[in-house]
């Protein structure tokens, strides 16, 4: 024989689930960085990210609303009424509990609000180890960047062009629909990257790290003779993607006035044939 179906522990099973999901919610959000970081770097945690540990902890302290007040009118609204009849017979017994709480709610209430120490410091230390989790290197240029479309990032980079940033996009295969409308953040989701990664590559500068390798100081021609390959064929495949070269310049010259790292575009001469 089957036994009934309870509410009463369904709810209070509820109550605890619900009450514990609040709480680890709660304890990440207080230590996550904040939204322009984490949006940034696409920060996650137990794989959800910032949002989704915000939906988490908005859903399930309703929840833990909707439970409580199930808890007291349907279940318990009955023993509930009782205990304020008894409560309010006896009230006289009981005025100074009635003070001292409404004066410690009170003062809560107040110190959070006007951020009176040590309340203030609950919310000080939250904002030290949010900040903790900024890296200079990973800081994004302007609040928010992720939002920005190319277009309006051409508008943060003066030493770029619109075409020069599209056209990196490309030589690194990154798949864009309109350069307009189209988000750091959206680019980002649809090549499975970071938004800080796409503006990495947009943004990557003559790279310094081939300084002293020898192959930014070589010409065109040289670095041709040194592959055996024809440096006609070579320009010809520099042009299709969108780098314009001389045999007698530099790969240092070239990266400079394209835009693009010597070692890119050693790679991209040395790549095989398809």
């Amino acid at each position: 024989m089957k036994n009934k179906f309870s509410w009463r522990a369904f709810i209070s099973f509820g109550l605890t689930y619900s009450l514990i999901i609040v709480l680890v919610s709660g304890l990440v959000l207080y230590v996550s960085p904040p939204g322009r970081y984490a949006h940034w770097v696409n920060w996650k945690l137990l794989g959800a990210t910032k949002e989704g540990w915000q939906a988490i902890h908005t859903i399930f302290s309703f929840a833990f609303v909707i439970l409580s007040l199930l808890h007291l009118f349907s279940i318990n609204w009955k023993a509930f009424l009782s205990y304020l009849r008894a409560r309010t017979e006896k009230s006289h017994s009981k005025k100074r509990e009635l003070v001292w709480s409404s004066v410690v709610v009170v003062i809560f209430f107040i110190g959070t609000v006007f951020s009176i120490p040590p309340f203030s410091s609950v919310m000080n230390l939250s904002e030290n180890l949010t900040a903790s989790w900024e890296k200079t290197e990973e800081t994004p240029p302007v609040p928010h960047a992720e939002l920005l479309t190319l277009a309006e990032l051409d508008t943060q980079l003066p030493d770029l062009s619109l075409d020069q940033i599209t056209e990196k996009l490309k030589r690194h295969n990154i798949a864009f629909e309109n350069a307009s409308t189209q988000t750091l953040r959206e680019i980002a989701e649809l090549n499975n990257q970071t938004p800080m990664e796409i503006y990495a590559q947009i943004t990557q500068k003559p790279a310094s790290q081939m300084q002293g390798s020898g192959i930014g100081r070589k010409s065109l021609e040289t670095i041709c003779t040194e592959l055996n390959k024809n440096a006609d064929d070579v320009i010809l495949l520099l042009e299709d993607n969108a780098i314009i070269a001389d045999k007698d310049q530099t790969l240092r010259a070239i990266g400079d006035e394209n835009g693009i790292s010597p070692k890119e575009i050693y790679d991209l001469i040395n790549q095989p044939p398809n």
